[in-house]
């Protein structure tokens, strides 16, 4: 795995493996549900709870384009850091909050910060004001709730 691709929902995730990262790995999996390629154009994810779930609850998704360098992350900016040199501008976190008691089925995620360049940490940073092309991977990003 590549620290550097989603370390919000790495360090989120909590497993800390034998070589010290947050990273899946064939010990702990991770099914392609939750991590995965995005692909290219519009798609829908469709995924689903195993048991009920609570009324209100928070839905945080996490982005990334490797070598997406700008003006302020340049190819340079951490010469020593070889996941840095991966990653460019930092993985994207995107949050929405769903009320299943509402009438509202559909919600539209924004923005919220960003992850560490490398993904030593989980923090999230909320200074966007170096990001550019990163807040373009997406046009939209919605979560459609369905009951049945």
């Amino acid at each position: 795995g590549r620290p550097a691709a989603l370390p919000y929902w790495s360090h989120k995730r909590g497993i800390r493996e034998s070589d010290g990262l947050y990273t899946p790995t064939p010990l702990h999996p991770v099914p392609d549900a939750y991590t995965g390629a995005t692909p290219a154009g519009d798609f829908t994810l469709t995924a689903r709870f195993d048991e009920a779930p609570p009324r209100k609850f928070m839905i945080l998704f996490e982005i990334n384009q490797t070598w997406d360098w700008n003006e302020y992350w340049t190819n340079n900016k951490y010469p020593d850091d070889e996941e840095y040199k991966t990653s460019c501008q930092p993985a994207l976190v995107y949050m929405t909050r769903v009320n299943l008691d509402s009438t509202g089925r559909e919600y539209p995620l924004r923005v919220i910060g960003h992850s560490h360049y490398s993904g030593r940490d989980g923090q999230l940073y909320t200074d966007l004001s170096t990001m550019t092309t990163a807040l373009h991977i997406a046009d939209s990003l919605r979560i459609k709730v369905v009951t049945e």
